[in-house]
């Protein structure tokens, strides 16, 4: 989930979310998850370029595991395509102000944190649900407001059909929406500064949450909101928002 400091902001920006309730993750063409094994392959290449929300019209992902849906137009886009190992993974972080940092200190937590899980999909009663099967060390992110946060990884296994997840059991500014998405007031009125940009960037890009159907539509809070961090748990991920998450994951075949 998402948080901005003012709640007119967040306002704005629910205004700007398309909310879809439950997971269908399609294939595409040019989707990384069809590379052939003996090779490495980064996760998230199609993203690399978008640059996280802070310090204008700055938004914090909050307590959640999140993972992209869909990337530059491309599906699972973050699917491992081959049984291999992790090595790599990096995430490009906003630089929220001064009173917007203290605000996501008090709210959510003193540090910014961050890791990434792999989850395996898992019907469950005729539910889908994902289990957390591995994950890397949870990283302080303090140090790298405005910048890309490299972490090295020492081969955390992976199998083909996995997915790799955005683990923020406090907050991370690591979203990415255009400013074509900025509702701005016109002569008194709200409106989209340029909807046809936004729309197809939404199209284009969406990541689903470890939340339940019920509860997709509310601000998150330490009451209501959990990221997906003990290994061998299980998930629902049935909340999907547009906009991209900011992190990417080098995985190597075995």
């Amino acid at each position: 989930m998402t948080v901005s400091r003012s709640t007119q902001a967040l306002a704005a920006f629910a205004a700007l979310v398309a909310l879809i309730a439950g997971i269908a993750i399609f294939s595409g063409p040019g989707n990384q998850a069809d590379a052939a094994p003996g090779k490495a392959v980064y996760l998230g290449q199609s993203n690399a370029k978008r640059v996280p929300l802070c310090p204008e019209r700055c938004q914090s992902i909050v307590i959640v595991s999140g993972f992209q849906a869909k990337a530059g137009g491309i599906a699972n886009a973050y699917k491992v395509p081959f049984i291999g190992k992790i090595t790599r993974w990096r995430l490009k972080l906003g630089k929220p102000s001064v009173s917007d940092t203290r605000f996501f200190k008090s709210n959510f937590g003193a540090q910014p944190q961050a890791a990434i899980g792999v989850l395996a999909k898992k019907n469950q009663g005729g539910k889908i649900v994902y289990k957390l099967r591995r994950r890397s060390q949870v990283q302080n992110l303090s140090n790298f407001m405005g910048r890309t946060a490299t972490f090295n990884v020492p081969g955390i296994k992976v199998n083909k059909g996995d997915y790799v997840a955005l683990i923020v059991p406090t907050w991370a500014p690591a979203l990415s929406v255009p400013p074509a998405c900025e509702i701005i007031k016109v002569n008194g009125n709200e409106r989209m500064r340029n909807a046809a940009v936004c729309d197809q960037f939404n199209t284009n890009n969406s990541w689903v949450a470890s939340r339940e159907k019920s509860v997709c539509n509310r601000t998150p809070n330490m009451r209501n909101s959990m990221a997906q961090i003990k290994v061998d748990s299980l998930s629902p991920y049935d909340c999907r928002f547009n906009g991209a998450l900011t992190y990417g994951v080098r995985v190597e075949s075995r």
